[in-house]
């Protein structure tokens, strides 16, 4: 009978299944080159889902990894390195390893995250029922703040210059906050509160919307948008304790026995030997996020805060020539494309001195 063949291939999303797949495996052979490099970061730009896909395959290649399988002799032999995705022939699943590697490093681009890098850390085996965790960092660039979409259905948005360790298990969720400030819009879980490790200090909520900010010296700003988190300190860990290279279990202690609560509105501000609460205002609050809008926006802030803000969109740092300069109050609206007119400003309007030296801008107080 004459008629057409129709072909029923794989759908798209079964093709990028697939796709995820076959790039776990290749990762967890060994380093990527340059060309495998690009080539991930080709597919992870295609679509907002290969990233998530990306994750959700590295924790089910984890978890298989654990497993324990009979092994025949022949399996026991070293495994051919699995072949670039798109070649011709087509990688073979081996099961034979009883243990996971001790690091597995991805490259990866989430959202409008800059080449954020996608880390497995090699865990200590799980009791019975607890699934593995996946740390996965995920940063900012100076300059260009992002959303990151986590695996739960929460939202965070990631400041310019920030950096964020997130590692989920089946009774917890943690985020290690290694620098600048993220805002969180958690999804409720009852079953797994929401905890944000920032050195010392941990921020508990099971579904709300808050800010943390990680400042200079140890100091921690929480601000709460919605709901209530609750706000502890680690008196075994400090804020030298919560290095890049650290997992979040291993920089959180016990958390202190009396957490302070906050509502919406309120704002903790959490330093190395101290803890104080305070009601903010709706335009305080509004201030904090205005770099959502392409905006820097402060009202008599301490300059030493107010740079900590503008260097995360200024290519050229800049510095304060003596400390004591830190505590000046600015006030002033500035956009996050033109770092140039807040030095102009403090220039015309504060009469500070500003100098190019070496690779900054340094402030001083002009010569009398």
């Amino acid at each position: 009978m004459n008629g057409k063949v129709m072909s029923f291939g794989r759908s798209p999303r079964a093709e990028a299944e697939a796709e995820a797949c076959r790039w776990v495996m290749r990762i967890d052979a060994g380093p990527l080159d340059a060309d495998e490099r690009r080539q991930l970061q080709d597919w992870l730009a295609q679509d907002p889902e290969h990233p998530r896909l990306l994750d959700r395959h590295a924790l089910l290649w984890a978890t298989a990894s654990r497993a324990r399988f009979p092994q025949p002799a022949a399996a026991r032999r070293d495994s051919p390195r699995p072949m670039l995705p798109g070649s011709r022939s087509r990688p073979m699943l081996h099961w034979g390893r009883t243990r996971p590697r001790p690091t597995v490093w991805a490259l990866a681009s989430v959202g409008a995250v800059a080449l954020a890098a996608t880390l497995w850390r090699g865990l200590p085996p799980l009791p019975t029922g607890h699934a593995p965790e996946l740390a996965v960092l995920h940063s900012t660039p100076v300059g260009r703040p992002a959303p990151v979409a986590l695996p739960d259905g929460s939202r965070t948005e990631l400041n310019a210059a920030s950096a964020l360790r997130v590692a989920y298990s089946a009774t917890h969720r943690r985020v290690l906050l290694e620098r600048g400030e993220v805002l969180f819009d958690v999804a409720k879980d009852k079953t797994r509160p929401f905890e944000v490790v920032v050195g010392d200090t941990v921020v508990r909520a099971v579904g709300t919307r808050f800010l943390v900010q990680r400042r200079e010296g140890g100091r921690v700003e929480v601000t709460v948008y919605e709901g209530v988190v609750e706000v502890s300190k680690t008196p075994e860990s400090g804020p030298e304790d919560a290095t890049d290279e650290q997992h979040p279990d291993e920089v959180m202690g016990p958390p202190a026995p009396q957490p302070i609560r906050l509502g919406a509105g309120q704002v903790a501000i959490s330093a190395p030997e101290q803890m104080l609460v305070a009601l903010s205002q709706p335009q305080a609050l509004g201030r904090k996020l205005a770099w959502q809008q392409g905006r820097l926006e402060f009202d008599r802030s301490p300059l030493a805060d107010a740079l900590e803000e503008v260097n995360r969109y200024s290519a050229v740092p800049i510095r304060l020539g003596s400390a004591e300069l830190g505590a000046m109050q600015v006030s002033g609206s500035f956009s996050t494309r033109d770092t140039l007119v807040f030095l102009r400003s403090l220039e015309k309007g504060f009469g500070l001195r500003v100098q190019r030296v070496g690779d900054a801008w340094v402030l001083s107080q002009p010569a009398p």
